[in-house]
């Protein structure tokens, strides 16, 4: 078959359907694909106009519809800042109008120091969608990853503020795409929908041992119970105990933010870690926050004494670690299908590719944990804090505290002497809830008698002192039988003190005084120094006849009798406890001595018809019982939680269980050295927890400040005299 050698004319048509199939093609190819890539073309250089020219003209991406639906903040110039928002200079704030989703209003605006961006906090009252305040920072490449770790956190039930991603406009100009990264302060909280939290940040940076001391937003009150707890909890750890460092901190979510840390390989040194403290649980959670740039270089290998590292080699926490890792492997694809339109967004708008960190393999890495194994150090100053800190006053004094107080004292009678508020010899009536703010002293003599109304407190926020006497004590009682009054009760600062001596007080039901519950008859919180002596403590509804919780305490030959729930509770504190009396009712399940935290020392005493526990000791106790007599209680010595009980010297007769602890728990609850345990019911609950041991050294005296030899020559001398 012969082909034809007449040439084809290509005619009209022809050439508009070459033309329209070639031109559709490539118009689908720029405006509908991915054209971020266009950016990164090797050789070629696509400047700002050029691509702004070609995004209006060309690009018909489906996402197109979603830009339009970003947050556009738009930051205008006001009377007193002229300037547009990219060309104001120094760190001091500045106010200018600012539009965004939801508000118009005048905002305050001040540069960072230390990067490009800036950050915006509204006014008080100015009502506004979103954070009240965040920075902002041009978006780069890494912002994407950082968005996805941000999932992955949120993914793990972290606390982490919001990320998004946000178009500025300055004087009618556009500034591109920004990150909005919220700020953690109270008002995150709020949005959180957290309530009777507060805020603590530390830092773990060796060169910057300024940080190593807790910044808490929070009243005076709460600051030092918070720095009391941290702490002590620091002073452990410094001795190689994490006991209680566990014991007040979500070692759950411990193990997630120390996760994302590797995952976003993060240098735990190169910012400070945030922290809330649940007053409910008792607990600190941390705060994940994807930083808000690549922080320095740290030389060395040490970090500051801090509430996270040390837990990281506790079975529970590593346990928990690796469960984490198994959820993300497990759900990762998920995870990643479901952000992924999100993240071509953001790729898209950017002109960068997915970022594809983090990933897969580093966050299920099982040699992960390994990177936390950095030695502790203590920076500049650490001995005096964990000594106690000066604190500022609670409340410092001001004129109307003054005229209150004079009010105060012409009512009641009192004798008013510099800062000394004093309670002589006579009959009181406290028909009204009474405060006396820091920087006063409460002095309480000898025959004074106080008549509580039902319901009705004492708040003393600076020094207490009763001076009472067994022969002409202080009595507090309620004025009407049958009807309780509140609690007696001390806030104090690491520099306060505390004496008691010849009080005699019943009637008392605990109360929520400046925001703190005192859950005690008396209440001691917080303050540095504590002494309480000769005293009698009868019967009260409240929780605890005696609640001290922090400092230092010195007790001897105080007496609890009649009905109550507990006798003596002490929390986080460092004790010694000489010859205490408690004695109690068969119609009430009394606990006699509580121990919840802390270092206890119990010297001599008696624990007797006590139908709860004679002594319990729970959470990270650590308690020393020597030469007392516990006898017919229903239980003697009780120890659970991480509580440890070194036992020696005592009487213990007629209980129906002389130890229990508890059972399932791994180290030693109880450790017996000789003691003589006559008729009891039950010596031994449980075999698990309990080891013997042959006599008591000098070493382990001396962890709760009493001496070997000085004890047992009181106990040979009680001896000779009986």
């Amino acid at each position: 078959m012969k082909r034809s050698a007449k040439p084809r004319k290509v005619g009209l048509i022809s050439w508009a359907i070459g033309f329209l199939v070639v031109g559709g093609g490539l118009l689908g190819l720029f405006s509908l694909g991915r054209a971020g890539w266009l950016r990164h073309l090797p050789v070629v250089e696509v400047k700002g106009k050029e691509w702004s020219f070609y995004t209006g003209l060309f690009d018909r991406h489906p996402v197109a519809t979603t830009v339009s639906a970003l947050p556009e903040l738009d930051f205008g110039s006001s009377i007193e800042t002229p300037e547009c928002v990219e060309s104001q200079r120094g760190g001091s704030w500045l106010r200018r109008w600012f539009e965004g989703p939801g508000v118009s209003d005048s905002v305050d605006v001040r540069h960072l120091r230390d990067q490009a961006g800036f950050v915006v906090r509204f006014r008080k009252g100015t009502k506004a969608e979103g954070p009240r305040r965040f920075q902002l920072t041009p978006a780069t490449p890494a912002a994407i990853g950082a968005r996805r770790a941000n999932s992955i956190a949120k993914e793990l039930g972290l606390l982490t503020p919001d990320l998004r991603l946000v178009r500025v406009r300055s004087c009618d100009a556009d500034l591109g795409y920004h990150i909005q990264h919220e700020r953690i302060d109270n008002d995150f909280l709020d949005r959180q929908r957290m309530r009777g939290v507060t805020l603590v940040r530390m830092g773990l940076d060796p060169s910057r041992p300024d940080q190593q001391f807790p910044v808490i937003q929070a009243d005076s009150a709460e600051q030092v119970k918070l720095r009391g707890l941290i702490i002590r909890a620091l002073s452990e750890v410094a001795e190689g105990r994490t006991a209680m460092l566990a014991g007040i901190m979500d070692t759950e979510a411990v193990a997630a933010w120390a996760l994302m840390a590797w995952i976003e390989e993060r240098d735990l040194r190169s910012g400070p870690a945030e922290f809330v403290y649940e007053w409910s649980s008792g607990r600190f959670r941390p705060i994940h926050q994807v930083p808000y740039e690549e922080g320095g270089e740290v030389e060395g290998d040490e970090v500051l004494y801090n509430m996270i590292t040390p837990l990281l080699e506790l079975p529970v926490v590593r346990k928990r670690f690796t469960e984490l890792q198994a959820m993300i492997g497990t759900n990762w694809s998920a995870w990643q299908q479901r952000e992924a339109a999100t993240n071509n967004l953001w790729a898209t708008l950017i002109g960068s590719p997915v970022d594809p960190s983090p990933s897969l393999e580093r966050a299920t890495d099982p040699r992960a944990l390994d990177h936390f194994k950095l030695a502790m150090r203590a920076g500049p100053g650490f001995a005096t804090f964990i000594h106690g800190m000066p604190l500022p006053p609670a409340v410092v004094t001001s004129q109307a505290d003054t005229i209150w107080l004079a009010q105060l004292v012409k009512r009641h009678k009192l004798v008013l002497q510099g800062d000394s508020i004093i309670f002589p010899r006579g009959k009181y009536v406290i028909d009204e809830d009474i405060e006396f703010p820091a920087g006063r002293s409460v002095l309480l003599q000898q025959g004074a008698r106080l008549f509580m109304a039902p319901g009705r407190s004492i708040l003393v926020k600076g020094d207490l002192y009763v001076r009472g006497t067994l022969r002409n004590p202080v009595f507090i009682r309620a004025a009407e039988d049958g009807r309780p009054f509140g609690a007696v009760a001390v806030l104090g600062g690491s520099a306060q003190q505390c004496a008691i001596q010849g009080l005699y007080i019943s009637g008392g039901s605990g109360a929520k005084l400046a925001g703190v519950q005192c859950e005690g008859m008396v209440t001691i919180q917080g303050a540095a120094r504590t002494e309480i002596a000769s005293s009698v403590f009868q019967e009260n509804s409240a929780e605890a006849a005696l609640v001290v919780d922090g400092g230092e305490l010195q007790m001897s030959e105080v007496r609890w009798e009649d009905a109550a729930k507990r006798f003596l509770r002490l929390d986080q504190v460092r004790a010694v406890v000489r010859d205490p009396v408690m004695i109690g009712t068969r119609g009430n399940a009394t606990i006699g001595l509580q121990v919840r935290s802390g270092t206890v020392a119990v010297m001599g005493g008696t624990f007797t018809a006590l139908r709860g526990e004679a002594i319990h000791a729970e959470g990270a106790a650590q308690m020393l019982v020597r030469n007392a007599r516990l006898s017919q209680n229903a239980i003697a010595l009780r120890s659970e939680g991480r509580a440890e009980v070194h036992v020696e010297g005592n009487t213990i007769d007629g209980n129906e269980v002389a130890f229990s602890a508890e059972a399932g728990s791994q180290g030693d609850r109880f450790v017996l050295y000789p003691n003589r345990a006559l008729d009891n019911g039950t010596e031994r609950g449980s075999e698990a927890g309990i080891v013997e041991r042959s006599a008591l050294d000098a070493a382990t005296v001396s962890r709760f400040g009493v001496p070997l030899v000085e004890e047992e020559a009181r106990a040979s001398g009680r001896s000779r005299r009986n």
